[in-house]
């Protein structure tokens, strides 16, 4: 199945409820796969909300009519107009998790927002009135679940798990986990943790085990991905993240084997970043226009939380645009 057409699908997921395409710790880890092992949350109330944001309005309204004309050209548009669910201004988040594998039916997706799950359901009857063979109705529980199958495609399961958190899932067992909030298999301890060092005030989030990172980057057209994906082997989870307010705050975590093995690199990293600020000085003293490097330097600090190492700093919007205008003068050199 290719990207495109599963991103058709999502939206039509979405409109039936069974919908595919924020908040919480980007998002509860007893929604996902035990098998989980790659996650990425975009937290759109956010980053809408957020003050760079209303700076660059015009930006920001050029954005949400294209994507206004790609939901009207959806087929499944006249539905999701039916469920009163309206992306820009109702969709909050959406977190896409997978198990490292390159499928692309094996993503499982969690999106939150403000849902009408009557008109969603009544919208969803509707459907499989009309197309039986696409859209069947079922429960767990309590709770009404949607199997879509469109022709020639693997079958996707979803439900409104409250009136706030839609999850479509590429099996039936795991949206039966996600439902009841418990994993028929753990998820990887270090992996867990590494979560727990997102959250809802972020834009963006990513985690993500090494060797999923290792398995992703494998025959990349990148130089030296066989040297990459070799080393993120070794790795047991990298996580970054990146949060627009006023200015841009940015994060870097990587998993220890263990809390003092963390405390211990935590304390040789804030060592070496007073090299690293020397040199940022250094160069500005030769090249003024460098300065914001300076500015950037001064706002890094590396902490620990529990076995995660964690690299902080932050970057105003006046030195971002500064930088963009420089680097690429210095890198020519």
């Amino acid at each position: 199945m290719t990207v495109s057409r599963r991103m058709w699908l999502a939206g039509l997921a979405l409109t039936l409820a069974a919908c595919v395409a924020s908040q919480a710790r980007a998002v509860d880890p007893k929604l996902l796969p035990g098998d989980t092992e790659v996650v990425f949350s975009l937290n759109l109330k956010q980053i809408l909300g957020s003050d760079i944001a209303k700076q660059y309005k015009d930006i920001i309204d050029m954005a949400r009519g294209a994507i206004e004309g790609q939901i009207q050209n959806n087929p499944a548009a006249k539905y999701l107009e039916k469920t009163g669910f309206d992306v820009l201004r109702d969709l909050h988040s959406v977190t896409v998790a997978s198990n490292g594998s390159k499928d692309v039916d094996a993503i499982f997706l969690v999106v939150e927002g403000k849902f009408n799950a009557e008109k969603i359901h009544a919208v969803a009857e509707e459907i499989a009135g009309e197309n039986g063979e696409v859209l069947k109705i079922s429960k767990i529980g309590s709770t009404k679940v949607y199997e879509i199958k469109p022709a020639g495609e693997k079958r996707i399961y979803a439900a409104l798990i409250n009136e706030k958190t839609l999850v479509t899932a590429p099996s039936e067992d795991a949206l039966k986990d996600a439902i009841s909030g418990t994993a028929r298999k753990p998820m990887k301890a270090n992996f867990k943790s590494l979560l727990k060092t997102t959250s809802s005030k972020q834009s963006f989030s990513f985690a993500a085990t090494g060797s999923a990172l290792g398995k992703l980057i494998a025959d990349a057209p990148i130089p030296n991905v066989d040297a990459a994906a070799g080393m993120l082997q070794g790795v047991d989870g990298i996580s970054m993240a990146i949060t627009i307010g006023k200015d841009i705050q940015f994060q870097l975590g990587i998993n220890a084997a263990d809390e003092e093995t963390a405390k211990k690199t935590v304390g040789m990293g804030n060592f070496a970043l007073l090299s690293v600020r020397t040199m940022a000085a250094t160069k500005a003293k030769e090249d003024p226009n460098l300065q914001p490097l300076v500015d950037i330097t001064k706002t890094l600090r590396i902490t620990s939380e529990g076995n995660n190492i964690l690299l902080r700093g932050d970057i105003s919007l006046e030195n971002l645009e500064k930088l963009i205008k420089v680097l690429p003068k210095n890198f020519n050199r």
